[in-house]
């Protein structure tokens, strides 16, 4: 198994969600039980969505409900780049993830 980078392992550690400042309690049942974070663009974009808060708090029952969702990851996907662009209109959303996602 690969070892993850410090960098990786310190970017885990420091998510945040532009989306809600309660990182307390699940974003969509509001369950505080088992909590997890999905990053709105996974793969080559994981770490860039952690970098930037494109991250959503949620519990297990609702990440296993929704992680594999292609309507719900498009969804999510075209809201991540329209507050990314809200939160950093000096960054290129296009220039760092390299797609469009807007409908």
């Amino acid at each position: 198994m690969k070892k993850k980078s410090s960098k990786l392992v310190k970017l885990e550690k420091e998510r945040f969600s532009i989306f809600s400042d309660n990182n307390n309690q699940c974003y969509f049942c509001h369950s505080t039980y088992n909590l997890t974070w999905h990053e709105i663009f996974s793969g080559r974009n994981r770490q860039n969505s952690m970098k930037y808060g494109l991250c959503l708090r949620m519990c297990l029952n609702c990440h296993q409900r929704y992680q594999d969702d292609k309507n719900f990851n498009d969804e999510w996907r075209h809201k991540g780049q329209i507050k990314f662009e809200e939160i950093y209109p000096e960054l290129d959303f296009l220039s760092i993830f390299k797609k469009n996602y807007k409908k």
